[in-house]
């Protein structure tokens, strides 16, 4: 199984967990002498295994990322750490963009404290570290397989 299968693995155990939570909480009090629409054992014992699936994946992910190298020789572990801070930084910065924008509404003369300029130069050179990084490692999600 390559890493990206994996990651996909990964994704649909969790919305199954979360699926299984939501179709066990309306069968867990049932009144007078009713019976439950699904029985509430057998859908824990799902649970618990879609658990245990999730946290094997988990661990098969994490080895993999922790052992595998781009071609610069950076782990992927790193390139996804530095992915992730990439990907917050870009989106602070935006924010701020956003907070100095002017509108002059006629309660006096309003003036943006930083270069906005400047701003924008940081904002466009770190989207495009996050866009290079990511495809560097979304192609090797896809040439790598998964650790056992």
């Amino acid at each position: 199984m390559k890493l990206a299968e994996g990651l996909l693995l990964r994704a649909d155990l969790i919305k199954k967990i979360e699926h299984l939570l939501n179709r066990i909480r309306p069968v867990l009090i049932v009144t007078d002498d009713k019976q439950p629409q699904e029985d509430p054992i057998k859908l824990l014992a799902q649970l618990r295994k879609a658990k245990e699936d999730l946290e094997l994946i988990i661990i098969r992910i994490n080895k993999t990322n922790n052992t595998t190298v781009l071609d610069d020789g950076t782990l992927l572990m790193e390139a996804l750490a530095k992915r992730d801070s990439l990907k917050l930084f870009s989106e602070k910065l935006r924010n701020i963009r956003q907070g100095a924008q002017i509108n002059n509404n006629g309660y006096g003369r309003q003036t943006a404290t930083i270069d906005i300029k400047d701003l924008q130069a940081e904002i466009d050179q770190t989207g495009r570290a996050f866009r290079d990084i990511d495809s560097k490692i979304q192609e090797l999600n896809w040439l790598t397989e998964l650790k056992e």
